[in-house]
C-alpha cells in the first residue's frame, strides 16, 4: 500500500516507522530539521520538502498513486485542505485526518473530504509516548467507515460509570472501546475492565453518538475532554 502521510512531527514520524515495514510510505514536511531527521532515521521513506497545502508539492508527493493520505499536522486548517486536495484532486481512496481542537472536529467530514478523524490528540500522544503499539488504530483507519470517528472521555469521579465494568455498559451499537489508560498505564479492555474516575476511554464509534456516548458513561459533553 503506498502511504502518504503530511506532517513529521512526532506522531507523523511513529507511523511511519510502524508503517514502512510493510508498505511504501512517503512523508512532506516543510521543516528543514524535521526533513532531515527523516532522511537520517528512515532512509527508505521517501522525504518530500514543502507545503502539504501546496498543490504543487502534493503532486510531488504522488498523492495520486497513494492508497492512504494522513494528515498528522499540528495545525487543523492545513490538515483540512490537504484532506481537501488529496480527496477532490487526488481521488485518494482513504484520507485521515488528525484533529487538535475540539472546537474544529465538526468540520471534519466527507465534504471535507475526511473519510476519518481522528481526534483527542492527547490520548494519541499518550499511547506513543508509552510506546503502545497503534496497530488496531491504523487497521481502523483503513476501514471503509467515512462516518466513523477515533474519540476519547475522560471520566470524572463522579460518572455513573465509575465503579462499573464494561460488560455492564449499554454502549451505542456502533461503538467500540479500543484502549483504556488508567494511572498512567494503558489497559486492554476486557468485559471484567472496571472503570475508575480519571480514566481516559479511547474508542471509535459513529459520528453523532457523542450525546448517546456520554450518558453511557454518565458524563456531561463538557467534561469529555
Amino acid at each position: 500500500m503506498n502511504v502518504l502521510i503530511v506532517g513529521a512531527g512526532k506522531s507523523g514520524v511513529y507511523l511511519a516507522e510502524k508503517l514502512r515495514a510493510g508498505h511504501k510510505v512517503t512523508m512532506i514536511d516543510i521543516r528543514p530539521d524535521r526533513a532531515e531527521y527523516v532522511a537520517k532515521h528512515m532512509p527508505d521513506v521517501r522525504m518530500v520538502r514543502g507545503d502539504g497545502c501546496e498543490p504543487s508539492v502534493l503532486d510531488r508527493a504522488n498523492a495520486g498513486q497513494s492508497d492512504l493520505v494522513v494528515a498528522m499536522t499540528g495545525d487543523d486548517e492545513d490538515n483540512l485542505v490537504v484532506s481537501f486536495l488529496s480527496k477532490t484532486m487526488h481521488s485518494v481512496p482513504r484520507v485521515v485526518a488528525r484533529t487538535n481542537h475540539p472546537k474544529n472536529e465538526w468540520m471534519f467530514t466527507s465534504k471535507w473530504g475526511v473519510d476519518v478523524a481522528v481526534s483527542a490528540a492527547n490520548v494519541v500522544y499518550s499511547l506513543i509516548e508509552k510506546e503502545v503499539s497503534l496497530g488496531d488504530v491504523i487497521t481502523l483507519m483503513r476501514l471503509s467507515a467515512e462516518n466513523m470517528v477515533i474519540d476519547n472521555i475522560t471520566l470524572p469521579s463522579d460518572a455513573d460509570a465509575v465503579g462499573k465494568s464494561l460488560q455492564e455498559l449499554n454502549l451505542p451499537k456502533r461503538s467500540h472501546i479500543m484502549a483504556i489508560i488508567s494511572a498512567g498505564e494503558v489497559v486492554i479492555p476486557s468485559g471484567d475492565t472496571v472503570l475508575a474516575g480519571g480514566d481516559e476511554v479511547l474508542l471509535i464509534s459513529e459520528q453523532g453518538e457523542e450525546k448517546s456516548l456520554a450518558k453511557t458513561f454518565g458524563v456531561h459533553p463538557e467534561a469529555k475532554d
